[in-house]
């Protein structure tokens, strides 16, 4: 077990650059994790992380050992959950950061996971852009794209499919693109954190890829309102799928050029620490892997 938890304390200073900030995390004083990196060392003959008066990096050999670490603790938290649910049951507040899209895709079937844990309870915290897990005291956050925070552990989902639509009155009033260069004549309605580019991206089988800036007097940093724009008419927008599906069954949207491809957006639960989680936060977890199917579909 001490070489375990010597593991344990690898990836936590691997992941936040500092044993005093894993001291801090995990109740343990700084000397042991000290010792717990140093029991690596002793054990596998290799140097794990450079140390100065003002840096803490990690070595190539320290490179090497992280990914066989992670997948030991994994196999340790999967055996530790399995048998932790026969012997208690699930608990307590789990605060879940998500964007707004996907929080309401998630409201409409929560029913299923708090009928099953009545103890347990879901705080939905939505907001399309990223903001700091700690600050914000949340237990697990959904991430789509790239994930730049290097203390973050995160869980691949699936990726985000997306398409580009229009309300069909707007349609009727505009015209139908057929091909992405059509889109220039076009109002779009970009999905943006505030920038000043918005460029979306095509591709077909036997065509160069196709890239068109999309403007127009309108957009938001927030996909349902952008939605509303695009169900209001105002012009053409390009969605997550599992936002629009409903709308394009009932034909109040029409799925524009499907025959090109969008590049998807890699989608992640992610969390801080410690790598095995808490019951109740590892069954909200173990929810989202189940329903993230609808996701992975075109």
């Amino acid at each position: 077990m001490d070489l375990l938890s010597a593991l344990h304390s690898f990836v936590r200073v691997a992941a936040t650059g500092s044993f005093s900030a894993v001291s801090r995390e995990t109740g343990a004083s700084q000397p042991t994790i000290s010792r717990h990196i140093a029991l690596l060392e002793a054990h596998y003959g290799a140097t794990l992380f450079a140390r100065t008066t003002r840096s803490l990096m990690m070595t190539e050999d320290g490179r090497s050992l992280l990914p066989h670490a992670y997948e030991v603790l994994e196999i340790l938290e999967t055996a530790e959950t399995a048998l932790g649910r026969r012997r208690a049951s699930v608990s307590g507040l789990v605060r879940l950061g998500v964007t707004t899209a996907f929080g309401l895709y998630l409201t409409s079937r929560l029913s299923t996971l708090l009928e099953e844990h009545p103890d347990l309870s879901v705080e939905l915290v939505m907001r399309d852009g990223f903001g700091d897990l700690v600050e914000e005291g949340l237990d697990l956050a959904i991430r789509i794209g790239s994930i730049a925070e290097g203390s973050l552990i995160a869980r691949r989902l699936g990726s985000v499919h997306r398409c580009v639509v229009a309300s069909t009155d707007y349609l009727a009033r505009r015209g139908t693109p057929e091909h992405p260069r059509d889109l220039l004549n076009h109002p779009c309605i970009a999905y943006s954190y505030g920038g000043t580019r918005h460029d979306w991206q095509f591709a077909r089988k036997g065509e160069a890829e196709t890239t068109v800036a999309a403007s127009g007097p309108f957009r938001a940093n927030s996909s349902e309102a952008v939605l509303q724009a695009v169900r209001a008419g105002l012009g053409i927008g390009m969605l997550p799928t599992f936002q629009v599906e409903e709308d394009i069954a009932a034909g109040r949207l029409k799925h524009l050029l499907p025959e090109w491809t969008i590049p998807e957006l890699p989608f992640y639960a992610v969390h801080t620490g410690p790598r095995t989680l808490p019951l109740r936060t590892r069954t909200v977890l173990d929810f989202l892997i189940e329903i993230s199917d609808v996701l992975r579909q075109g």
